[in-house]
């Protein structure tokens, strides 16, 4: 079997099957009260100053990430016109799961050996 063959019979299959639901953003001025998974959640008035989310991981444990300039360890979040983020640099949790990943696209891309449970 060709190499054409097999990857137009995997195009077929991934058209067929149902798209994999993507991460969204949604903004608020405190922390929520209950986090859904696939949610990154932005803090701040005007000025977001924190991200919260689900670890991707499953472990449920909420991830904090630092968006203010004049502190480190900082990241940055994009969002598109369609609400979907993108997080840089990667998130490496040094305690609990110790999940290393990067929120591309509204996609997670594992770093590392660490596989989604």
């Amino acid at each position: 079997m060709s190499l054409k063959r097999i990857k137009a019979f995997f195009g077929r299959v991934r058209d067929i099957l149902p798209p994999r639901r993507q991460w969204r953003t949604v903004a608020s001025t405190d922390e929520p009260d209950v986090l859904t998974p696939k949610v990154l959640y932005l803090i701040g008035e005007q000025e977001k100053w924190a991200a919260v989310f689900l670890c991707p991981c499953g472990c449920q444990n909420p991830v904090w990430l630092n968006l203010l300039k004049g502190h480190r360890p900082r990241w940055s979040v994009t969002v598109s016109a369609k609400g979907v983020p993108n997080v840089s640099p990667s998130v490496d949790r040094k305690a609990g799961c110790r999940s290393h990943f990067i929120l591309r696209s509204g996609r997670i891309v594992w770093c590392g050996r660490r596989r989604q449970r």
